[in-house]
This record gives C-alpha cells, sequence and structure tokens, in this order.
C-alpha cells in the first residue's frame, strides 16, 4: 500500500515538474543587460544575448527585417514582464523578410542572437545609442487576454436569484486588450 502511495506522489510530482515554463529561447550563461551594452558597446560586440521587450517598429529592408523594441526584464520562459519599467532600447535585425503587419507596435517579442556594435538615431530630438543584436531565434509572444470575471453582473438579477447549486455560477465576460 506504501509503494503505491509513493509511486503515485512521484508521478504527481515528475507531471507538475514537467508542466512548468520551459524557457523558449535559450539564455547564455552571462546575459549582459541593455544598459551596460549601450554604454560600452565595443566590449560586447559578438557576445550571444537573450533579450525581449514591446515592439516600437518593425520596417522590411533589402537586408533584412529590423526591429526597434523597448527592452524589459524576462520572465523564466523568456517571455517580457509586463511592467512600466524599460531597460532601453535595442534593435533586432532578423534576416530574410517577416512582415511587419506581423511585428506589429505593441507585441511581445523575445529574441536570441549575437550582438554587432550600436547605432545612434534619434528619440525625438534626443541623440540615442542602440546596440544592435543579429537575431539568430526569436519568439512572438501572443497577445494578452484580460479576463474580467464578474459574478454577477447582469442589472436585473441578484447574486442568489438562480437555485441552489447553481447560484455560484460566474458570468465572464472576455474583452481583448491589445496595446
Amino acid at each position: 500500500m506504501n509503494t503505491k502511495r509513493l509511486s503515485l506522489l512521484l508521478l504527481t510530482g515528475f507531471f507538475i515538474l514537467s508542466r512548468q515554463a520551459k524557457p523558449k529561447l535559450p539564455v547564455p550563461q552571462n546575459n549582459p543587460p541593455v544598459a551596460a551594452v549601450q554604454s560600452k558597446p565595443e566590449a560586447y560586440i559578438k557576445k550571444p544575448v537573450t533579450w525581449g521587450g514591446v515592439i516600437l517598429s518593425s520596417e522590411a529592408k533589402q537586408s533584412g527585417t529590423e526591429i526597434i523594441l523597448l527592452a524589459k526584464r524576462l520572465d523564466s520562459s523568456t517571455r517580457p514582464f509586463e511592467t512600466d519599467t524599460a531597460l532601453g532600447r535595442f534593435i533586432a535585425q532578423i534576416k530574410g523578410f517577416v512582415d511587419p503587419a506581423v511585428l506589429a507596435k505593441g507585441r511581445e517579442l523575445s529574441v536570441n542572437g549575437v550582438i554587432t556594435g550600436a547605432e545612434k538615431r534619434k528619440v525625438g530630438e534626443f541623440e540615442y545609442l542602440y546596440p544592435v543584436v543579429i537575431v539568430n531565434s526569436y519568439h512572438l509572444w501572443p497577445v494578452r487576454v484580460k479576463y474580467y470575471d464578474d459574478y454577477y453582473w447582469d442589472p436585473w438579477y441578484g447574486p442568489w436569484y438562480y437555485p441552489y447549486p447553481y447560484h455560484y455560477y460566474r458570468h465572464p465576460r472576455v474583452i481583448k486588450e491589445v496595446k
């Protein structure tokens, strides 16, 4: 009896561990932050990085697709956190054509690649130094869907209108927010 319980406990544990979030992209051992590369880009040339953030703009060029991202911290699955804090901006260059309509402004993107230097460009009237990454692999994250779960949002019926087992029934409203 104890061996059955132990084996069930072990199988349950392995199942739970297997369902944990795995990184979508490989993260290098010494992954430098965007600000460090921005302050001294020549020291990080040909270093691998895994960065992510929110797309500010994307443009298809003859040499490939160029994406400007607002860098964010990454979670354990390498998805950018949904926060107001930004770590800087960087340019990701993808070889080949990727439709700019797919890489639309406001979408979340994680990239893995190699730093090739930095470019000075203007943000408004301010000169800004963008670290440039040649992308080896990338992951475009699905749009986040926010669920607004109201118990009883119907104005005509109170919370105890439904008979006993159904008065716990929830009326979910799904609202898709795209930034």
